[in-house]
Order: C-alpha cells, then structure tokens, then sequence
C-alpha cells in the first residue's frame, strides 16, 4: 500500500465534511480531470474508491441521472477504469451553475470551499511521499487553468509552492515539510498528519546529530592537521637553529606543541595561562621563522 493511497483512503473514509465542502471538492475533481463539456460530463478515475466517493456527492446535491461503468486500460500495466457519465438532461444546466458558484472569487473567500476545492485536486490529482523518503507533495493536473487556480490559491495561503510541466501535464507541488503538513489538515487527513509530523520531528533530531557529529569530527581533523603542521615547523626549526635559539616565550610553546601533538590551541593555551589569540600569535611567529629558514636553504614548504 502507498502512502499516497494511505492519505486519500482517510480522506475518503473521514466523515463529516459540510455539504459546500463536497460541492467545491467535487467541483476540482471534475475540472482537474477536464470533465466537464457544454452538453455532458464524463469523468474518468483509476480510483475506485474516489469513484464511489464521486458517485455519493452527486446523488447528494442533484437528481440527475447517472451512467456509471468501467473499462480496462492496459497502459503502464492493466488497470480499470471507472468512467461516471451525466448526459444533458433536466437540472443539468443548474449543475453547471452550481458548480460556477465554486469558482474565482466565491472560492477564493470562503475557507470551506478553498479547502473542499483543494481536497478534490488532491484526491483525483495528488501524489505525496512518505516523509521518511522525502518531503513531496505533487498536484498532476490535466488542466493549466485549475492548475494556476490552486497555485494561486496556495500562494494565498503563504505556502511556498511551484509549477512547472511535467509529462505533459501542469505540474504544482510543495516541498517543505511545514506546508505539506498544513494541506494535510485542510484536506482532513489528522491521522496522517500526526505521523508525518512524527516522522518528520524524527528526521530532524536524527540530521541534527550527524550535523553535529560531523562537525566535532571536523574540528577534531583540523586542530589534528594544525598539530601535525606546527610540529613539521617545529622539527625544522630545530634541526637548522635549534629550538633552544628561539626566544623564550616561543621556545616554551614549541616545547608544549611537542609534548602535546593532539591538542587544540585553546587547551594548549590553558595550559600556560594565556589566551587563544595570543597562542596563536606565537605560532604564527614561528611559521615565520620557518618560512624565513626555507628562504635562506632555498628549499620549498612542503606538504
């Protein structure tokens, strides 16, 4: 079982929903699936639960008569299809103008139809990975004006969403965990919302600590490597001058260095009772030297 299938199946099951909800939700299901024609609606759906749901709301809000069956469709593997057909009838005009009072502006301000309308899109439309995957939430709608309708809408409602074409469809989709979470509520999936929210709380401890993890490892390699390098220079300064030529204060830190190879400056810095910029100081006074030597013998620094 997908978890997109998961999501919708909760959806469907919740009940509850207000009757201008299922209006606007049955409204973007048929325009997201371009069904809707002057003189019949023919809808198609692989789903046949979203079918029956479909079937329900229409036997709800009208008494049209309705033509149901199914074909089999053998592309990207067999699979039925569940065709729900209105032929122009009587009523059938006040349908279509029911459904008009579900678009432009009359959704745009009403919070139930907004969330109805987004709920059909997603429904018929929606695709949406398990967070322990990836956070994704994809809108494959048939329809470029439905498709800049909900992008419009999404916008509205502060969410960072984008479209593009994909597969030659009209593409909207959401990729932050926080937003896909609030369509999760608007389109009534609570279950699945609090295990998203779970699993993503999870994610983040667990990113979190190999942040920091790495982070310490980081810094571990890189005061290991300023060691070994103070060191070489240290070595070098003593195999041509000697270290007992430097002056005492630098003589005293190239001591502690040797005798402290894995420490990092501001431990090595405790232990002489002075602070880290001033440690580091002395050490870039011996590189200094060090570079001075590798001037005077004419030789290279080396790696």
């Amino acid at each position: 079982m997908s978890y997109t299938y998961q999501v919708k199946n909760e959806i469907i099951k919740k009940a509850g929903y207000t009757l201008k909800g299922k209006i606007a939700e049955l409204r973007g299901i048929l325009d997201a699936k371009n069904a809707i024609f002057p003189d019949h609606i023919e809808l198609k759906l692989e789903s046949i639960e979203l079918a029956n749901r479909v079937y329900k709301i229409l036997k709800e809000i009208s008494q049209l008569k309705l033509n149901v069956k199914y074909s089999t469709s053998k592309n990207f593997g067999e699979h039925n299809i569940y065709i729900i057909g209105i032929l122009n009838q009587k009523g059938f005009k006040d349908f279509l103008k029911l459904l008009d009072d579900y678009r432009g502006k009359n959704i745009q301000e009403d919070e139930e139809k907004i969330a109805g309308f987004v709920r059909g899109l997603f429904l018929s439309t929606g695709y949406i990975k398990s967070p322990e995957k990836e956070y994704a939430l994809d809108f494959f709608i048939d329809n470029e004006e439905i498709a800049d309708e909900l992008y419009e809408i999404l916008v509205g409602l502060g969410k960072k969403v984008s479209k593009t074409k994909k597969r030659n469809k009209n593409l909207v989709y959401l990729r932050n965990s926080e937003d896909i979470m609030d369509i999760l509520v608007i389109n009534g999936s609570i279950k699945e919302f609090y295990k998203y929210e779970e699993t993503t709380m999870m994610k983040d401890l667990k990113n979190k600590t190999i942040r920091e993890m790495n982070w310490e490892v980081a810094n571990e390699t890189k005061t290991l490597n300023t060691g070994i390098r103070q060191i070489k220079q240290i070595n070098y300064i003593g195999a041509k001058m000697g270290i007992n030529n430097l002056t005492p204060v630098l003589e005293e830190v190239a001591f502690l260095r040797l005798q402290n190879p894995e420490s990092s400056l501001q431990e090595l810095a405790e232990m002489i009772g002075i602070s880290k910029s001033g440690i580091r100081n002395r050490f870039r006074r011996i590189e200094e030297i060090y570079n001075q030597l590798l001037e005077e013998n004419g030789e290279q620094p080396k790696e």
